[in-house]
């Protein structure tokens, strides 16, 4: 660092201060030379850009982020005497602990879109339990690690129409049956661009 005095007197209790440095001057005459290190500074990350808008929801669709959000939307449907409608954004992760359950004369719909989100059993727990009437659709949903006695992942027993497009089952399985999905004594079944991968069961039905 170069710093100068025009008249020659020094700075005269003038003084500079920067880059780690503090009170340097120049004492007398014209020019002072000071030699020092200066500290590294990482740049500044760039600024975090704000979460993508969600697409355009189905009229009447909840927004859920977790599973408790799919069981309050079965719920206030319950209480309101209509369908339930969920819609998860895409990437977003839902751990489950335990099933989310719908039984009773409704249709449930739980959706994501784009790449989809998952739906992780954590090897604890299925996913969803369909009974007494109610019908499910599934839409770009990943289920995984989920666990049960009946389904791995969805267990349906005395439910309507169970219909999925674009949902994958993978590391699920089930001690008895059905590792990925099973459903008995339900309405009509339908899977469009549906896969199941390293599902097992204990006694039949690896996938459903």
């Amino acid at each position: 660092l170069v710093m100068k005095d025009s008249y020659g007197d020094g700075w005269e209790g003038a003084s500079w201060s920067g880059l780690g440095q503090e009170g340097l001057a120049v004492a007398d005459g014209y020019e002072e030379r000071k030699s020092f290190v200066v500290p590294f500074a990482p740049p500044s990350p760039p600024p975090q850009l704000p979460p993508p808008p969600l697409p355009p929801l189905v009229p009447g669709e909840a927004v859920a982020h977790t599973p408790q959000g799919i069981r309050d939307e079965i719920n206030k449907a319950v209480d309101q005497g209509r369908n339930a409608s969920v819609f998860i954004p895409p990437g977003a992760r839902l751990a489950f602990s335990s099933n989310v359950e719908c039984s009773g004369d409704m249709h449930l719909s739980v959706r994501s879109s784009g790449e989809g989100a998952t739906l992780d059993g954590k090897k604890s727990s299925n996913m969803f339990y369909i009974s007494g009437g109610c019908s499910l659709y599934l839409e770009a949903l990943h289920f995984v690690d989920g666990r049960g006695a009946y389904g791995g992942a969805v267990f349906a027993y005395g439910a309507g129409d169970i219909a999925m497009k674009d949902v994958s089952f993978t590391g699920c399985e089930a001690s008895q049956s059905g590792g990925g999905m099973f459903v008995e004594n339900s309405g009509d079944v339908s899977l469009e661009r549906a896969s199941f991968s390293e599902c097992t069961a204990g006694s039949e039905g690896g996938g459903m």
